[in-house]
């Protein structure tokens, strides 16, 4: 209605302006080829106003007659657009219903969108849903291969790869993303796990460290990654022979996260083996300060002579001493008690322990052999029984010369 209130308008104008301009004073006599014509200035100037308009009248009608073929083609294009949407819209609404084939024949009718990134991604999608990864991987590619779209593309071939198992092309792909996005979080702890899970150790360290450093992975589950990183390259490079390398990383690990027993037994194990003994019980006592186990026990204990009862009794002494809260240093005092034959101080520790650590087979093993060194047969037997079907070993101490 505007644009309809404008034209009169304007049209309005134009002829006040005529009106004006016929009502002038003035005459004009134009000579043309024999021709004589007279006329008012005023007619004069309207005549070539009323010439102006009907030129561009017919310029503005001849070039929507050329234009008609091209405004024909637009119309089409945007009848082909919108259907396209339509069936991207229903692919990705059978993708949310789970509906795979469905989705990718929608997908495939939308490939004829203005903006094929969008179809090409849902084509994938639901490709990956109908079980047909040829196609999947065909499409991620696609997005790959585009500037705009190379991450989208790249992490879908990653986790494709990755579900079927080829890790090294999954790698491959995560490593790529990284070159193109640095800063991205995704493609820093996606190949951090890759490297780590393919045995690129020593490159899944700094990728972690570039990961941390991006905020992707926050502090304390860095140093929780880190250290189970450092125990594995430890393991490894102590059973290939590097004793030296593995008790470094061993170290590390445990000094990172001192709740991971088997950094700080892996480390102990190898110093004491160095004949470092009083480093190796550093290493124990703060793993057990942060999380006292039966294991870090063992090998607490183990540090003294093993022929040497009254030796692993001051060497449990040292432990319990440590935390005499703990059941875990009850049990390895009442152990080295059995050992050395003192079956009253045994008793009193293995009577302090919890009410929840008794169901614990170790300390049924305690109290049948504490039992039946008191000579009460019954019970030791009752003891005993309670330890069927457990995997828990007896106790090595109880034996002097173990």
């Amino acid at each position: 209605m505007i644009r309809g209130l404008w034209f009169f308008f304007q049209l309005a104008l134009v002829v006040a302006v005529g009106v004006v301009l016929a009502y002038q004073q003035g005459a004009v006599s134009i000579e043309f080829h024999g021709w004589l014509i007279e006329t008012t200035t005023g007619m004069l100037i309207f005549s070539v106003l009323v010439a102006a308009l009907l030129v561009i009248l017919a310029w503005r009608i001849l070039r929507s007659i050329l234009g008609t073929p091209h405004a024909i083609g637009r119309f089409r294009h945007h009848q082909r657009r919108n259907r396209s949407y339509v069936a991207l819209v229903r692919s990705l609404a059978a993708l949310a219903a789970g509906e795979g084939a469905t989705a990718l024949r929608h997908a495939s009718e939308a490939e004829a969108i203005g903006e094929p990134a969008v179809s090409h991604l849902a084509a994938a999608e639901a490709a990956e849903m109908a079980g047909d990864d040829a196609r999947a991987e065909a499409e991620y590619t696609r997005l790959a291969d585009r500037p705009d779209t190379a991450i989208i593309g790249l992490k879908g071939l990653t986790g494709l790869a990755e579900r079927q198992g080829k890790l090294a092309e999954a790698l491959e792909h995560a490593r790529r993303a990284r070159k193109l996005a640095p800063r991205s979080p995704w493609a820093a702890v996606k190949s951090f796990e890759l490297e780590e899970r393919t045995g690129a150790l020593d490159q899944a360290e700094r990728t972690l460290a570039d990961a941390a450093k991006l905020g992707a992975v926050a502090s304390a589950e860095a140093n929780r990654l880190l250290a189970a990183l450092l125990l594995r390259k430890a393991e490894e490079a102590a059973a290939g022979g590097n004793e030296a390398g593995g008790l470094k990383d061993a170290e590390r690990a445990s000094e990172l996260e001192p709740g991971l027993t088997k950094a700080a037994l892996l480390a102990a194990r190898l110093q004491a083996r160095a004949g470092r003994t009083p480093a190796a019980e550093r290493i124990l006592s703060r793993a057990w300060t942060a999380a006292p186990d039966a294991a870090l026990a063992r090998a607490w204990l183990a540090l003294a002579p093993k022929a040497d009862v009254t030796a692993r009794l001051r060497q449990a002494e040292r432990l319990l001493a440590l935390d005499r809260a703990s059941d875990e240093g009850r049990l390895a005092m009442a152990e080295a008690e059995l050992a050395a034959a003192r079956w009253a101080e045994a008793r009193t520790h293995l009577s302090a322990v919890s009410v929840a650590t008794q169901a614990n087979p170790r300390y049924c093993h305690l109290m049948a052999f504490l039992e039946g060194a008191s000579g009460n047969e019954a019970a030791a037997r009752g003891w005993f029984e309670k330890t069927l079907g457990s995997d828990e070993p007896a106790p090595a101490l109880l034996s002097p010369a173990a």
